[in-house]
C-alpha cells in the first residue's frame, strides 16, 4: 500500500510540475491584429493557394469555413499560428497546414521590419451548377477580411 502511494504521489508530481513547466510556444502574445495585412501590395509576390478540401469533409458534402491567425517575421517565417474559428476541426487543420506551405522563403526578406499578426479566412465550399460558391452568402461564419475560398464541384 505505500509503495502504492509514493508511485502515484510520485506519478503526480511529475504531471503538476510538468505541466507548469510546458513551453506556450507563443512568442508574440501581445501582438496586435492587422485586418487584410496580405491584401497589401507588398506582398503580392507572395504565392498563396486554397487550402486542399479535406477527404472526410468531401465524403460527408460539409462546407464551412477556418480562420486562422499567425506572425509573419521580418525574415518570413510564421509563428503563433492558431484558430480563431472553425466550423470543422478538419477545416482548422487543413487551413493551418495551407498557410504554413505558402511559399514565404521565395519572398525578399525584411518586407516588413517588425513582425506582424494577421488571420486569413478559409471558406470551403461547393459550386453549384452555374454559380461560384465565392457568390453566395455562406450560412457558416468565421471572421476575417482575406477570404481564400477552397472550392470542390458537386456532381449530380
Amino acid at each position: 500500500m505505500t509503495k502504492r502511494f509514493s508511485v502515484v504521489a510520485l506519478f503526480s508530481i511529475l504531471v503538476i510540475s510538468g505541466c507548469a513547466t510546458a513551453p506556450t510556444n507563443i512568442e508574440y502574445p501581445n501582438l496586435p491584429i492587422v485586418d487584410n495585412e496580405l491584401g497589401k501590395s507588398k506582398w503580392a509576390q507572395l504565392e498563396r493557394f486554397p487550402a486542399r478540401y479535406p477527404q472526410q469533409a468531401v465524403i460527408n458534402s460539409l462546407e464551412g469555413c477556418a480562420t486562422v491567425e499567425y506572425v509573419i517575421t521580418p525574415d518570413n517565417n510564421i509563428k503563433d499560428i492558431g484558430v480563431v474559428k472553425a466550423t470543422n476541426k478538419h477545416f482548422a487543420a487543413a487551413a493551418k497546414d495551407v498557410v504554413t506551405n505558402w511559399k514565404w522563403g521565395k519572398l525578399p526578406k525584411n518586407i516588413i521590419a517588425e513582425p506582424v499578426k494577421t488571420q486569413t479566412r478559409f471558406d470551403f465550399c461547393f459550386d453549384k451548377a452555374g454559380q461560384a460558391c465565392s457568390a453566395v452568402e455562406p450560412e457558416y461564419s468565421c471572421p476575417g477580411e482575406d477570404i481564400i475560398y477552397s472550392r470542390g464541384m458537386m456532381l449530380q
